[in-house]
């Protein structure tokens, strides 16, 4: 590795974790976030996607076909790709999912499905059935006046959540996730005892970013450092957002894997090292995925970054545990070296319990 840049990053101890490592240090394609449509049913507050609040117009008939699909499969693994995430918009809502999800299976991908839970029916359960989906995940921002509030779609909670049981009754495993936010934080024990009552994982990811096309009207929605800290406080949490706040960076690179184990391609077939980072790298339907892997200009730029690059998180004391996004500072603060404040609001707190446990022991 070029530089070991966390001074205390946990060690990787699984499997995926340690081939996380290598291919980061390799720079092979290991996970591929794919946005299928970025049409939704939903118009959730906080979402990121400019799309979902008119002020973009979902192009369905600019989407790429299931044959398009198939070839670009075909390419990522060819050059090492393994684990998809399909994504939207609701993917539900394309008429070809489960031709694409067959498409993807037939090259041993693991698939994971993003999805409010819209467009499930019987029988696309039973289409999928021979499908490599190793999970589906939901997102459920709290009792049902909350979640709907959120989603600005009455009744999308019932929708969801009868989605997530006839998911899990079908035997697949399922998540129900919760961005935090100033009205739901106070509702984290009521999501993890509906899931302990249904079978269901679930996480609580902390960030909420602003609009990829920059608009930060999102940013409100931030719960206060005081509220992330009494969730933070509660040992049943075991989300990988709140166990990356915990434990530092798990990863011994500070740029994360964008852009160098993992990357995005959007509806339309243009690359981008991540979803959080809108940064365009090319077109698929014009170059083929290798060579715009390999020979990128921003990409090579990027993988050559070290921490000393970033002048001010060089210094900081709190570089140990933090898990700062570089599409958070991209978006944020106009740049991608820079800081941002949730990084650094998170890794304060987590040194904080850092100190408090070595206390404890000692």
């Amino acid at each position: 590795m070029k530089e070991k840049i966390q001074k205390d990053f946990v060690r990787p101890s699984s499997l995926i974790d340690r081939l996380t490592v290598l291919t980061l240090e390799k720079n092979i394609p290991l996970m591929a976030t794919i946005e299928l449509t970025r049409r939704c049913p939903c118009r959730c507050a906080h979402c990121y996607l400019p799309e979902t609040h008119g002020r973009k117009k979902a192009e369905a008939g600019k989407e790429l076909g299931a044959g398009e699909w198939k070839g670009i499969f075909q390419q990522l693994a060819d050059s090492g790709c393994l684990f998809l995430v399909f994504t939207g918009g609701e993917p539900l809502f394309r008429p070809d999912f489960a031709k694409i999800c067959a498409h993807a299976s037939a090259l041993n991908f693991d698939i994971r499905v993003f999805t409010t839970g819209f467009g499930l029916t019987d029988g696309l359960i039973k289409k999928l059935r021979d499908a490599n989906i190793s999970a589906f995940e939901l997102s459920l921002y709290g009792r049902k006046e909350t979640h709907d509030s959120v989603t600005r779609r009455p009744g999308s909670f019932e929708t969801t959540l009868s989605a997530a049981k006839k998911l899990k009754k079908s035997g697949y495993r399922v998540k129900l996730k919760m961005p935090l936010m100033k009205l739901n934080c106070g509702q984290t024990d009521y999501l993890m005892r509906l899931c302990a009552r249904h079978g269901f994982g679930h996480s609580f990811d902390p960030v909420i970013a602003p609009a990829n096309d920059g608009l930060k009207d999102t940013l409100k929605l931030r719960p206060s450092a005081a509220a992330l800290e009494r969730i933070f406080r509660d040992p049943r949490l075991n989300g990988p957002a709140i166990a990356l706040l915990k434990a530092g960076a798990v990863y011994p690179d500070f740029f994360c894997g964008a852009g160098k184990a993992a990357f995005s391609i959007d509806p339309y077939g243009r690359l981008y090292p991540c979803l959080q980072i809108p940064v365009p790298l090319g077109d698929l339907r014009k170059t083929p995925f290798a060579r715009l892997w390999k020979n990128s200009p921003w990409l090579k730029k990027w993988r050559g970054l070290k921490l000393s690059d970033l002048k001010q998180c060089a210094a900081c004391r709190y570089e140990s545990v933090c898990s700062r996004c570089p599409g958070i500072s991209l978006l944020e603060e106009g740049d991608i070296m820079a800081p941002n404040k949730p990084a650094y609001r998170f890794a304060k707190i987590s040194h904080s319990f850092a100190l408090k446990g070595r206390a404890i022991k000692g």
